[in-house]
């Protein structure tokens, strides 16, 4: 009987922290920026998976706490990049608990939790759609429900259907029927997800000539790099909500091929041996920042790289799986500079007019990409002895969330590692929603600011 009544004190006692806990961290959320909110659930999502993996059964063998956090980063930013052999360093448990956090972190940490938000607390609906108006740079002909609709049923039908083919592939290549399940589950969200994480040590390597794994990982990486907009769009399409293709659908579709079909070209081109599938390939894996390795990527030409990095750079498209600029990012640039050499007064492509704050949203990404990616390696030239080439590709490859590197991410020290993790999460949340949680005003202090600003004219 005291045993029962110290159990049930213990129970109460629990409930009510719990409860308390969420209330003030209900109350924190609501103080937050929607581009602060952001940053804090990609922190937290990491913290709680950092924590799991960290627990003895959720690994083989004794892995350091920076090794475990890396790999919880590296999941919930969906970059891949580890410094441990995943595949034979964790348990079933440590590899599931990755499988969902890169579930969580490819499609959204927000689009996940804002139907629980949405439906259950009614004080923070208003300001969760706000973060989610700011994690999806929609275009205004489509709707934030829709979207989110199209998000949760594309992503579980695509990797459904994904899986399907990848485990009667490995099922009818030896494997066991679980292992061909799981194998296929888990290669399928992954994919996606442009996690680029493997259950097999040599990750693909084994599959080279494999046209099944080809596609089809080709395939779902595509459809997530290319981004949700894409599918709401084709969706309302064909069900007539709308009379025709957005114009930012229409521009990722032609950038991503234009772009895929150059890189895949000069890759091609600059590796004798190399066949069109496995070109192709890598340039997918690089757009898509999915990043996996068909082939090793050592053996590659070193101009080759440079392409894979390029690639990764530019990145997939925006509300979508993949990291990096984005390919609207990369064709606002490219319009500024044509529309300026044309000397044309104000910035079109494909004969439509750009809007100045999308052009201000593009470009002020390309300076602060480029200021942090310089940040990024001068760290990590000053704190590494490794050659200055791994370096750069290690920089590229955790910015852009791209995960395709040299394999120097097991040779960084403690420091550089930490370096690494923060700039993979930055990567992922994107480096404007990143710069602007940093330096959050106060609107009324912005207005009475401008009001006193003059005008002056500078040199160029």
């Amino acid at each position: 009987m005291l045993k029962d009544f110290i159990l049930f004190r213990w129970f109460r006692q629990v409930r009510d922290f719990v409860r308390q806990t969420l209330r003030k961290y209900t109350l924190f959320v609501l103080h937050l920026s929607p581009h602060q909110n952001m940053l804090q659930a990609m922190l937290l999502y990491t913290f709680i998976a950092w924590i799991v993996l960290s627990l003895p059964f959720m690994t083989t063998m004794h892995i350091p706490l920076i090794d475990n956090l890396l790999t919880a980063a590296a999941a919930a930013s969906t970059s891949g990049m580890t410094s441990v052999n995943f595949a034979d360093s964790y348990t079933f448990l440590g590899k599931l608990v990755v499988l969902l956090f890169i579930q969580a972190g490819g499609i959204g940490y927000m689009t996940m939790s804002s139907f629980i938000y949405l439906s259950f607390s009614r004080r923070l609906r208003h300001r969760h759609t706000e973060v989610l108006n700011t994690e999806f740079a929609l275009p205004r002909t489509v709707r934030l429900n829709d979207f989110l609709h199209a998000v949760i049923i594309f992503t579980f039908v695509a990797e459904l259907i994904g899986a399907g083919f990848l485990a009667n592939y490995f099922y009818r290549h030896n494997y066991s029927f679980f292992d061909s399940i799981w194998y296929g589950i888990f290669h399928s969200v992954s994919a996606f997800c442009t996690a680029g994480f493997t259950l097999f040590p040599d990750g693909l390597s084994s599959f080279h000539d494999s046209k099944t794994i080809h596609i089809v990982i080709s395939l779902l990486s595509l459809a997530g790099g290319m981004g949700f907009i894409v599918v709401t769009d084709i969706f309302n399409r064909i069900f007539r909500r709308t009379q025709e293709i957005s114009y930012t659908t229409k521009i990722i579709i032609l950038s991503t091929l234009a772009i895929l079909m150059g890189g895949s070209f000069i890759m091609l081109l600059t590796n004798p041996g190399m066949t069109p599938a496995t070109s192709l390939f890598l340039a997918i894996t690089s757009m898509t920042t999915a990043g996996f390795n068909i082939v090793p990527i050592s053996t590659l030409a070193p101009c080759s790289m440079l392409i894979i990095m390029a690639l990764m750079t530019i990145g997939g498209s925006p509300s979508g799986t993949g990291g990096g600029l984005k390919t609207t990012t990369f064709t606002c640039l490219i319009a500024t500079v044509s529309s300026h050499l044309f000397g044309r007064k104000n910035i079109t492509f494909l004969g439509r007019q750009i809007p100045l704050h999308r052009l201000y949203m593009a470009n002020s990404t390309f300076i602060f990409y480029s200021m942090l990616f310089f940040l990024t390696l001068f760290l990590l030239t000053w704190t590494e002895k490794l050659p200055f080439f791994d370096i750069v590709a290690e920089s590229v490859a955790v910015l852009s969330t791209g995960g395709i590197s040299v394999g120097a991410t097991a040779q960084l020290s403690g420091l550089g590692k930490l370096i690494i993790i923060i700039v993979m999460l930055v990567g992922r949340v994107g480096v404007i929603t990143f710069g602007m949680a940093l330096m959050k005003r106060d609107e009324d202090e912005l207005e009475k600011e401008q009001e006193h600003v003059k005008r002056e004219d500078l040199a160029v």
